[in-house]
């Protein structure tokens, strides 16, 4: 059996997508002609139609194609059960090749499609598990960030009770509400990084907030969600990553800030 490119031979048509050969390559693969081939068919079709048990359509689909002279010709889409109609009126070895050639077209289109389907499948569902990926990744990165917002409104908080505690003369109670907000600064949510102010950062590698906001910017730490993020008041926060990157250029810094 010579090679035949299944995906030019058999196409799918109709509803059911039923899988179906040109009249014309069944008339190429059994060596008679197209108008002999049309003539057995037309034959088979007047047998089958009287019968209301057989539906013709089953066997063999009209169709029409555009010859080399631009005119519209008559042929027929054969289905599977069409070509083991065909074989089972050829005899000997004409019959046997084609009946091996038109299942194994058949069986071979079948395997190539369900391959590109599972490929289909299987490349949509791994692009499903990378945005379900991309997904958890933000949301825990939020719920992160959200944890760091609670942690430090509770700072301020405690700063406030303290100044409070000041303008009534309460040194101790001051004192105790300075310390919790040093405990909830130290405190790191569950699946939290450590953080960082402005000023925090300044303070460590000795230059103001203003500077550190400045080179923020120039060094690309605000366009880095891994490095930064900017709370509900606006205020930028660092992480570790961003205070390496800050270490790494401090004595730029530290020359840019002085105005040297």
């Amino acid at each position: 059996m010579q090679n035949v490119n299944t995906e030019s031979v058999i196409r799918y048509v109709g509803e059911s997508h039923q899988q179906v050969i040109d009249s014309r390559d069944v008339a190429k693969m059994i060596g008679k002609s197209h108008a002999h081939l049309m003539r057995d068919i037309h034959d088979y079709i007047n047998v089958l139609e009287p019968n209301p048990k057989l539906d013709s359509a089953q066997f063999f689909i009209e169709s029409s194609y555009i010859d080399p002279n631009n005119q519209e010709r008559p042929c027929y889409l054969l289905t599977k059960q069409g070509c083991e109609f065909v074989a089972n009126k050829l005899t000997g070895r004409k019959g046997t090749i084609f009946t091996a050639t038109y299942v194994s077209l058949f069986n071979e289109y079948e395997a190539e499609h369900n391959s590109k389907t599972v490929a289909i499948d299987s490349s949509l569902e791994h692009e499903k598990l990378a945005y379900k990926r991309e997904w958890l990744i933000e949301m825990r990165k939020q719920n992160v960030n959200k944890a760091h917002e609670l942690r430090n409104q509770d700072v301020k908080l405690y700063l406030e009770l303290g100044k409070v505690a000041d303008d009534y003369q309460r040194p101790r109670m001051a004192t105790d509400f300075r310390n919790e907000a040093i405990r909830a600064m130290s405190a790191l949510p569950v699946g939290a990084r450590r953080e960082y102010s402005a000023t925090e950062i300044g303070n460590i590698i000795g230059v103001s907030p203003i500077a550190i906001g400045k080179w923020a910017n120039k060094l690309g730490v605000k366009r880095d969600a891994d490095m930064s993020y900017r709370d509900h008041d606006g205020a930028w926060r660092y992480f570790p990553e961003a205070l390496k990157v800050f270490q790494d250029n401090a004595l730029e810094i530290q020359d840019d800030d002085l105005g040297l």
